[in-house]
């Protein structure tokens, strides 16, 4: 088992929140003081292991480009904000010298390597494109994923949310007219709804509230 492989499991049993198992959770907590902070190491997004008995082969290939979408937004909104170091594959690899070492231990190896006083994890649960065009459609998108923030010193979560949405249309949920209107009242990719959802979450993100597009 090499070390990525090895991470991606450790990921997604910590965050535990929904998107390694595609269960529907909208929640946003903060669930320790803030500490002061540096920057924020941010991780490669983890994908649920291929060949798991929960995911067919389809799927999981679905969420290995989930994955790399998801990777993409971040570095388009966190990559270029000095309060954030956006780590590819490779150079978490080489910051792990040993996987085994135990979850507390990868993350302060994260922190020492980065010089960042967080670490921010993200792992995908469901990527599912569209079917259709932007003014009708056979199949909705539908995107899941979960965020924690946890604190190098003591390795304690600071912070987790979670996103999991398929697309309806207005007259199945009355009560998200102003989040249809924002939306241009269009069926949206699987992509866009992706970098809403991630907007949306990075919104409640609780340091560096001044991030803008």
């Amino acid at each position: 088992m090499n070390k990525i492989v090895f991470y991606t499991l450790c990921v997604c049993f910590f965050l535990g929140l929904g998107a390694c198992s595609s269960r529907k959770s909208l929640e946003t907590k903060q669930v320790a003081d803030l500490p002061p902070l540096s920057c924020v190491a941010v991780l490669p997004v983890a994908v649920p292991l291929s060949g798991s008995d929960t995911f067919s082969k389809e799927i999981s290939e679905s969420l290995q480009q989930g994955a790399r979408s998801l990777d993409s937004i971040l570095m388009e909104k966190l990559g270029v904000q000095p309060e954030f170091k956006v780590l590819s594959a490779n150079q978490l690899d080489a910051i792990l010298p040993n996987p085994w070492g135990g979850r507390i231990r990868q993350i302060q190896d994260i922190g020492r390597a980065t010089g960042c006083g967080a670490v921010l994890e993200t792992s995908i649960g469901r990527y599912r494109k569209r079917v259709g065009g932007e003014l009708s459609v056979e199949t909705p998108a539908a995107a899941a994923f979960s965020m924690a923030l946890t604190g190098v010193e003591q390795g304690v979560r600071i912070w987790s949310t979670s996103f999991d949405e398929e697309q309806k249309a207005l007259f199945e949920d009355i009560f998200s007219f102003g989040k249809a209107e924002r939306r241009a009242f269009k069926w949206l990719s699987v992509q866009e709804l992706l970098l809403d959802g991630v907007d949306s979450r990075l919104a409640e993100f609780p340091y560096f509230q001044e991030i803008e597009e």
